[in-house]
């Protein structure tokens, strides 16, 4: 699941179903005047908030933007950093660890830094994110409260996540001599299935697959990889949760992955799965954000975020390593996809 790639953009007016009427009545009246008329609302200072916490990355991100409306195009004040940052030094973000009865464990107060952005409609220097070491201050038992105070206006956001527990994967793994398999003995694709148990606080889950093989060239010895990300799975609150890989799947990725090179032999290592586990306050706010896909193109506006706008919510990955594939398999590449020179043994 990949984040920080929403940015909400939030005006404030008034309703205008309810001034639509009026508005027309206006504009034929005055429609011979030279009378400007502003539509911008007074001036008033929204905060976006965008993090998700994962106890199972060594550091923890949360965005801090402002809404804007002006004068100008909006492409051309999102090209100006201050239009979107608040300057660090009139804010403090903290967060604190929350026991089951409300009582604070611990704080930690988040730093500003620069993280690299590429460039875009959106100002890319002084693309400012907030941080802190996750050390063992992230603990899945306890609650965590955000808060953000705007030190000249005196302004509070909050939001607050539970975390994900641990991922539990198939005991399948725990056997070194484990092996996927995706082409049987008697000359057929077979399918594996991979299984874990759901996660307490996680609703979606997703896996990437990593093939990691190694290319013999001319010259240098090189270990490469491709990867596969599989759709989203939402949980239903039943049962495993699964994802099923075809055989004759895995033989596409590979062939339609990897470049025929006649100057190269290459050997199939073994496979990395990567899972993820989203929160159930992230599920929302993806699909709400969603391209529309009918004729009504309004969405609602998704928030957990208190006096502001934006999504806290939570997140977990746990890879897999150094998965073995059968002999069967190998063999089978090398022979059907023998155009890209897998060779066996």
């Amino acid at each position: 699941m990949q984040i920080y790639k929403y940015v909400i953009k939030i005006s404030k007016f008034a309703d205008m179903k309810k001034i639509t009427t009026i508005f027309i009545l206006l504009l034929t009246v005055f429609s011979s005047c030279e009378t400007e008329l502003d539509i911008n609302a007074e001036w008033e200072e929204i905060m976006v908030v965008y993090g998700l916490l994962d106890q199972s990355q060594e550091k923890q991100y949360i965005r801090i933007n402002k809404a804007f409306l002006g004068e100008e195009s909006a492409y051309l004040m999102a090209s100006v950093a201050d239009s979107l940052n608040f300057n660090p030094n009139n804010i403090e973000v903290k967060l604190d660890k929350v026991s089951n009865f409300g009582v604070v464990l611990d704080t930690k107060i988040l730093t500003d830094t620069i993280m690299y952005k590429e460039d875009g409609t959106f100002a890319s220097e002084n693309n400012i994110i907030y941080t802190f070491d996750t050390d063992n201050f992230l603990n899945q038992e306890k609650e965590y409260v955000l808060t953000i105070t705007n030190l000249t206006t005196g302004d509070v956001v909050s939001g607050s996540t539970k975390l994900i527990y641990e991922l539990e994967l198939m005991a399948f793994f725990d056997n070194p001599a484990y092996k996927m398999g995706f082409y049987s003995h008697t000359g057929d694709f077979s399918n594996t299935t991979v299984e874990w148990s759901p996660s307490k606080n996680a609703g979606i889950y997703q896996m990437k697959m990593i093939l990691n093989y190694t290319e013999y060239g001319p010259i240098d010895t090189v270990v490469k990889q491709i990867e596969k990300t599989y759709p989203i799975i939402n949980y239903d609150g039943s049962g495993e949760v699964k994802q099923s890989i075809k055989g004759e799947s895995f033989f596409n990725f590979i062939a339609y992955n990897i470049e025929k090179d006649n100057s190269v032999n290459r050997r199939i290592n073994n496979i990395d799965l990567l899972f993820s586990a989203g929160g159930n306050n992230l599920n929302t706010y993806m699909n709400l954000n969603e391209p529309p896909t009918g004729i009504v193109q309004e969405r609602p506006i998704y928030t957990n975020i208190t006096d502001g706008y934006g999504l806290f919510s939570c997140r977990y990955n746990k890879i897999q390593e150094n998965i073995l594939i059968t002999t069967t398999t190998k063999e089978a590449i090398a022979n059907h996809l023998d155009s890209l020179n897998f060779i066996y043994p």
